[in-house]
This record gives structure tokens, sequence and C-alpha cells, in this order.
């Protein structure tokens, strides 16, 4: 079997890393597998699966129409004329799209191809932006017009964030048109919250699947005690009760204001470590909350989930969220919001689900949890045991030779 998928990142971040273990299973089995993407480099070891879309000069280009015109997904002319000519050499039983924003694909030739191709195609939807005619989540804004058209966008200058127009009126529309009536095409959705979305959407009448987000549990598991005393030692962290917070991109959606809230009301047995944020953000940070950027190292980022006490998330909508699964993989329990797939991922005995936006009960939850933490980690190495990568993306497969019969 040959499948070719379609995502942003290869091999890095959430979205990035799920592709890179599909190519892998698919490789065990003797199978081929291309990674078109878009952003950022690839670690060495995928190297092998990647083929970069377009250019880093054409993608600015595309940023710039998304930041000036909200025009997401209408730039990348040559670089998805190129991805076409790689997909008819490559010849591909099987298309399997997952993030298809972030100024690197072209979607009316994209799904041109598709449509004269016939090739069966699966579409992983990582977040709600294929419904919508601007941003990639709309419960925590409360807005609903997604249900019917789209227009006035109030999250404007959110992800994909346009500086003064508002083409939400006509994306909407082109969305609709370009992502509709296709052939052989199945979508499938991480959380059973967003499968329940769905219905209400211009994507209900295609087949529907649910595979949770599998969590690679031969790269996060418990670190070795000494690697964790040694990065206590080098943060200066003492004896204290690490709460730890890990976000590819802190904007609104993924709450940092209720982190440093939260703060206030912890007191100096905890210290708040937040992994990704800017050096800006860093600089604004109060005293009681220690800021680091981004990390690409697995390993070190194995190693802070495995020192923390607990992962606070104070996600204010997410899908399934990859930190949540990371973080139980390690023997660390998880607070986090009652909102999107975080439920889904979490029982009482291996963390705390609290009311959205609740300050005073997110701190609570977090000082009961980091006091349980070693009671709690086999409940957490347990639950990320039904979350195994293997298990949830051989299902991709199953899916792929289903679509392929």
């Amino acid at each position: 079997m040959r499948v070719f998928q379609l995502n942003t990142f290869c091999g890095i971040k959430s979205t990035g890393r799920i592709t890179t273990d599909i190519a892998r299973l698919l490789s065990r089995q003797d199978d081929e597998c291309r990674i078109g993407f878009g952003a950022e480099d690839v670690p060495d070891q995928y190297v092998p699966y990647a083929y970069r879309i377009g250019t880093p000069f054409e993608r600015k280009i595309h940023g710039a129409i998304r930041k000036l015109f909200d025009g997401e997904g209408y730039g990348s002319n040559l670089g998805t004329r190129c991805l076409i000519q790689e997909l008819r050499r490559f010849r591909p039983d099987l298309i399997h799209l997952h993030n298809l924003h972030g100024c690197y694909l072209n979607l009316s030739m994209l799904f041109r191809f598709l449509r004269q191709s016939g090739i069966p195609v699966a579409w992983t939807l990582h977040d709600c932006w294929p419904l919508t005619g601007h941003c990639a989540f709309f419960s925590y804004a409360g807005c609903e017009k997604w249900k019917k058209y789209c227009e006035d966008c109030r999250q404007l200058r959110s992800y994909p964030a346009s500086l003064w127009h508002d083409g939400s009126k006509r994306n909407f529309h082109h969305k609709k048109n370009l992502f509709s009536g296709l052939n052989n095409l199945t979508l499938v959705t991480p959380s059973n919250w967003l499968a329940d979305l769905l219905p209400h959407s211009f994507l209900r009448d295609y087949p529907l699947r649910v595979i949770p987000n599998g969590v690679n549990r031969k790269a996060f598991h418990p670190a070795d005690p000494k690697n964790v005393s040694a990065l206590r030692e080098r943060w200066k962290l003492a004896e204290k009760r690490v709460v730890l917070a890990v976000a590819a991109v802190w904007d609104k959606r993924k709450g940092l204001r209720f982190l440093l809230e939260a703060s206030k009301l912890l007191g100096d047995a905890y210290q708040i470590v937040a992994i990704g944020l800017t050096p800006r953000e860093i600089a604004l940070l109060p005293k009681a909350v220690l800021g680091i950027e981004s990390t690409k190292n697995v390993e070190e980022l194995t190693v802070w989930y495995s020192l923390a006490s607990c992962l606070a998330n104070p996600t204010m909508e997410d899908n399934m969220p990859m930190v949540n699964l990371e973080a139980l993989a390690c023997g660390t329990p998880v607070v986090a919001f009652q909102t999107g797939g975080c439920p889904e991922a979490l029982t009482e005995s291996c963390g705390r689900i609290v009311p959205q936006g609740d300050v005073q009960s997110f701190a609570e939850s977090i000082r009961f949890v980091a006091s349980q933490k070693e009671v709690m980690a086999p409940a957490c190495l347990a639950q990320a045991a039904h979350f195994d990568m293997d298990a949830c993306y051989r299902r991709y497969l199953d899916l792929y030779k289903e679509l392929c019969a």
C-alpha cells in the first residue's frame, strides 16, 4: 500500500508526530508512505518520509495574503502544482489529509486534483477550521454561526489571524463548495466531542470514524530519576511541587491567564513551569511562574513531564490534546477544564476535570492531584495504555485497507 499524508508539520509538534507515527507503522509492514508538509524543519530520522511543499519565500507570500485578506488557502500555487506532480509520480493508493492550514497549500488546486483523481481520501480533523469561514475553534467564543454561514467574524485576530479584512463569509462558501460532495472521502475525528459537532456542519453527509490520538509510549515514559534530579537542579527547583503546563503556542484559547491566576492561589510550595512561550511572553511573567521556550527535544520534554507533580492544562477548547496523553504516559496526573475532548482522556484515578474557567476549582484540584502523584502514577500509566500509539493508529491502517478495497 502507498499512502501520502498532508499536514502543516512533519515529525514535530502534535500533528506532525502523528503523521510520522503512522508512517513508521506503515513501514513496519513494508508499506510506503510520504508526508507532504509546509512548515519548519524535519528531524533527521523522518527525512526519508518528508516532501516539502513550496519554499519559505512562497509561504511568506501566502502568509501576507492571509494576514491582509483573510486568505488562508488562496496562495502557494507553485508549491501545490509541484505537489500534484509528486502525487502523480508517487501514485498513492490513498491520500490522508491532516491540517491543511498553515499557508502551504492552494485549496482550490488540491481539491480539484482530489476530485479528478478518484483516489480514496481520509481526512483527520484535528481542529474545527474545515467547518468555518475563519477560526480553528469556536465553542469557547460562544459562536455558532458555522452551523449556517459565517460572517462578521468575532475571532478575526485568532489563528489563522487576519489583521484587518474579514473574509469569513467568502471563505465559508469557498470551503463549502470545495469540501462538499467528494466521492471516496471519509472523515476522522480524534474525539467524540468533534464527532458530535459534525452533523451540524456542511460536512454532515460524509462517513465518519472516531480514532483517538495515540501516544508513543516508547518515547514518553517515566524518565530516569537521575535525569529528573539533574533537571530539577539545573532550574533550581529545590523541593517544590512542579506544576507543568505545555502548549505549542500560548494563544488566548490555551488559557495562560487562568494559569497565572491559579499561581496566585497555590502558594510558595508550588512552582508553575510553562513551556512553549515566546521570549516576550516570558519577560512579562510574574516571578512565581517559570517560562521556557518551545522545545523539539522529546527526551527533554519527557523529563519535564516526569519531574512534574501534575500537568495543568487550562485550554478553553481542544480536540484531543496530546499533552494530556504524554503526561499520563510519563506517570503524571492531569488537571484540565471541562472542554472539548479533554474529559475523554481522563478518569478520577488519573486526574481531575473542573468547570471551564473556574480558577478556584482549578487551583484546588492542582493541589490535590499534585499531592497524590505517587498514588495516581500507576493509574496514569494504565490510562495511557488505552491510547497506545500502535493500537490507535492500526485503526488507521484498517481504515486504509477498507477504503482501498
